[in-house]
């Protein structure tokens, strides 16, 4: 870190941990010596008006080449991949169907895509899914495994297998077709087998659509279908939706003023439960620990995972996320992933490199003479527009600060030109387009160090309750409305997240008028207010001015004495209660739609009669944010089904070694 005497430390090692996640990476070492032999070099920034000078100026700073970027990634190893194939061999042969599909999954990662052992890996866990029960899993890995190479000799029993498991999805058109496909396939291979092997084949499969159609018994085997999480359902929008900004409900709407800036105020009023926000985000990026638990693009559970074709680094969920990513972010980024952890780089320098690399150079050329930072609008005409124009309070900033920013922007920005996103580039010699490009990394570390989002699953023990349970971070991502809202210590609404997709609710009830607002790091009843106002001078430059912090609220178990809004009603106040605690008895028990029922109605009626810091009501705030953290992705501790006792190492297949 670059240190400033005349910056409190706080707010320097602050702002320094959102671009440099390791202080002993590679990208400190080659920071402090470019500024060792520059220096002058921090000075002399001062002189630039525009980003882009800064960008070109930094870059032609002496000791910047000596950071060569080269390809550092997981790479393809056929033969660990050969010798895991093996093993799930060994395990499926024994039926310990769990332990063999983690195997061949770790096998199909390391695979070449257009090798023998990543179609028979491929095809091999369909079977595994077959016997756990997992059809559409097993539908995915036929279908991948028919594409991918698999010997056509042995493609009709993967029609049969298919036909096998449509049977358990009851679906008798699909499985007479799979059935007709596997006749098919073994006939047009007929050369390939002996006599009586192809005449006892065929009889086999023969029999089996005489059976299906028939709608007799056909399987021998004891398979029981897999229960499938439940899919959590997006909610619409309270009321109706924004007319302008779409993502927000037309309770809600965008001011501004210079003291605060850009804000949210209730439009209408709101009732605790309102859902006010529904907004995807303009991009997101997976924690690189975990790589080998949730797909690099939706974030869902890796249950039967896909590997990029050409790195051992990341998994996918499905074919259409692996095809999403390969054509878009992940062919400049795949060899380079080791390369960011050695720099060190944080999680929002991978964010502001992914809004490049998630888009063409055209993209951002035709948005070009758009792009003019305006910190009082709300509304414009793209979403990049909007990201780009989120505070990024360049004026707050130091020299060490945008000397240590710039030279991120340009280590990010030679890392672009060594994966070839800009055609014809010269390593050591920076075009107009790279130059501009530079510009808008830089301005990405800016606005993202005070606007990215944390995403997050619910992790829960089991599905008959809701505790315990614990918000699991996973993600991190962008969404430009729901920057809008500014910070409270007693915030007006609740985040959960659906895949990479956030919703906000709002937790208590507001008048026309009132500000609407988010918590950005720890609510006033569980931390005093000068450690809660030193965490955010240190991360987000401002001292909180909200009602907990004026009036210095006490924390939890310290306010159990009721103010009045008027006149007292405990009576009405005993009822309210009472209703609270008849939700919290529904969330141990697991009923969440009951639960949310009470505790909402004993939020609208207690925030009527008493001031918000007394403690039942802090209590009832605080159930139904874990309500609504409930409502969104959720992942259960007893989900791993039980397939076989004599597995004696059973191994969790959402968990690979990348």
């Amino acid at each position: 870190m670059l240190k400033s005497s005349s910056v409190d430390p706080g707010r320097q090692r602050g702002s320094w941990q959102t671009i440099q996640s390791e202080e002993r990476g590679l990208f400190s070492s080659w920071l402090q010596e470019v500024a060792k032999a520059n220096p002058t070099a921090i000075e002399d920034l001062k002189q630039f008006d525009s980003d882009e000078q800064r960008i070109l100026f930094c870059s032609s700073l002496e000791k910047v080449n000596c950071f060569v970027v080269q390809p550092i990634f997981m790479k393809k190893d056929v033969e660990a991949a050969k010798k895991m194939k093996d093993e799930g061999n060994s395990s499926f042969q024994k039926k310990w169907y769990k332990q063999a599909h983690a195997i061949y999954s770790i096998s199909i990662v390391k695979s070449p895509g257009n090798s023998d052992t990543y179609a028979y890996s491929i095809a091999n866990r369909s079977a595994c899914n077959y016997y756990l029960g997992e059809a559409k899993n097993c539908i995915a890995d036929i279908n991948i495994a028919l594409k991918s190479g698999y010997p056509p000799q042995l493609h009709y029993k993967l029609f049969e297998r298919l036909a096998k498991t449509y049977v358990l999805l009851k679906d008798k058109p699909n499985a007479l077709k799979a059935v007709r496909q596997a006749k098919d396939s073994l006939e047009k291979q007929r050369s390939k087998f002996e006599k009586d092997k192809y005449k006892s084949a065929m009889e086999k499969l023969v029999k089996l659509g005489i059976v299906i159609n028939n709608n007799d018994e056909v399987i021998q085997e004891t398979i029981e279908l897999a229960e499938e999480d439940p899919e959590p359902t997006t909610p619409k929008l309270a009321n109706k939706s924004h007319k302008k900004i779409t993502e927000f409900s037309n309770l809600i709407k965008v001011d501004h003023n210079e003291n605060v800036g850009r804000h949210v105020r209730a439009d209408k009023p709101i009732k605790a439960g309102d859902t006010l926000v529904v907004e995807e985000p303009m991009d997101a990026i997976l924690y690189p620990n975990r790589y080998g638990t949730n797909c690099n693009y939706c974030f869902s559970k890796l249950k039967n995972v896909l590997p990029c074709p050409n790195c051992a680094g990341v998994g996918f969920c499905s074919a259409e996320c692996r095809d999403i990513a390969v054509e878009s972010y992940h062919k400049y980024e795949c060899k380079f992933e080791s390369l960011f952890n050695g720099l060190g780089c944080s999680a929002l320098d991978r964010l502001a490199l992914r809004i490049i690399t998630s888009k063409s150079l055209e993209f951002f050329k035709k948005q070009r003479h758009n792009l003019h930072v305006d910190n009082v609008s709300s509304e414009f005409k793209s979403t990049y527009q909007s990201v780009f124009c989120l505070a990024g309070l360049d004026e707050h900033r130091w020299p060490e600060d945008i000397f240590g920013r710039c030279m991120m922007a340009v280590c990010l920005l030679k890392v672009l030109k060594a994966a070839g996103y800009f055609s014809d580039s010269t390593p050591d010699v920076y075009t107009d387009d790279e130059v501009f490009i530079g510009s808008l990394l830089y301005r990405h570390l800016n606005v993202l160090q005070f606007n990215a989002h944390e995403v997050y699953e619910l992790l829960r023990g089991d599905k008959t309750k809701i505790k315990p349970c614990k918000n699991n971070l996973i993600a991190l991502a962008v969404y430009p409305k729901s920057s809008y809202f500014n910070h409270s210590c007693n915030p007006s609404i609740a985040r959960y997240n659906i895949g990479r997709k956030m919703i906000c609710k709002a937790l208590h009830p507001l008048e026309k008028g009132e500000e609407v607002t988010d918590n950005y790091g720890q609510v006033f009843y569980f931390k005093s207010k000068p450690d809660r106002q030193k965490e955010l001078d240190a991360r987000y430059w401002f001292t909180c001015g909200c009602q907990p912090c004026q009036q210095d609220w006490n924390l939890l178990g310290q306010n159990d004495k009721p103010k009045w809004k008027g006149k007292a009603d405990n009576g009405q106040l005993d009822f309210l209660e009472s209703l609270f605690k008849v939700g919290a008895d529904f969330m141990e028990n697991g009923d969440q739609v009951q639960a949310k029922e009470n505790l909402v109605e004993a939020v609208n009626g207690m925030y009527e009669l008493v001031e918000p810091s007394y403690d039942p009501l802090i209590r009832a705030v605080d159930k139904l944010r874990s309500c609504y953290n409930a409502e969104g992705t959720v992942v259960f501790s007893n989900s791993v089904r039980i397939t076989n006792p004599a597995e004696k190492r059973p191994i969790d297949d959402s968990q690979f070694s990348f």
